[in-house]
């Protein structure tokens, strides 16, 4: 099994996923090296202090998901098992978050396929067809703004993307 760390990681804002595109079509690019990208809000002192901490009891019992929620992009893998690309975000917004996002306006793009909606472990998205990144990045935006509870996510996130070493 090859290790797998954080590459880099940087804040972007929601009108310039540029970066994020480019080390998302980075990884795309190499199948089978590995890797995957997470985003999530970048949170102010200010903001990151009304989230409500969880111990480790707590997040072990509890039926839900983090406050602030946070988003993957994993490409498509060749080789042993074939699978699609997939995005997944983890919540704390309890079960049917899909529902919470087509209630505020975010619906699953054509040929998109819910693989898990589950309150605690999230959701989990096969992408279909021919995708743009820019429009994956997109939908993780919006879904991590919707899904984050108990917090106003501005315009600023955190990308860290992981690759094989």
């Amino acid at each position: 099994m090859v290790p797998i760390q954080p590459f880099k990681q940087f804040t972007f804002g929601r009108d310039d996923s540029s970066a994020v595109v480019a080390a998302m079509a980075e990884i795309a690019a190499a199948p089978g090296t590995g890797g995957w990208v997470n985003i999530g809000p970048a949170l102010t002192d200010e903001q990151a202090a009304q989230v409500p901490p969880r111990s480790g009891l707590a997040a072990w019992f509890s039926g839900r998901g983090p406050a602030a929620a946070m988003g993957t992009w994993m490409p498509s893998s060749v080789g042993g098992r074939p699978r699609a690309a997939q995005v997944g975000v983890e919540h704390g917004q309890g079960p049917n978050a899909l529902k919470r996002l087509r209630e505020a306006g975010l619906e699953l793009p054509h040929g998109w396929q819910k693989r898990q909606d589950h309150a605690k472990h999230g959701v989990v998205i096969e992408l279909g067809g021919d995708v743009e990144l820019s429009a994956i990045v997109e939908w993780i935006i919006d879904a991590v703004t919707i899904l984050t509870s108990d917090t106003a996510v501005e315009d600023r996130f955190i990308a860290t993307v992981y690759r094989s070493v």
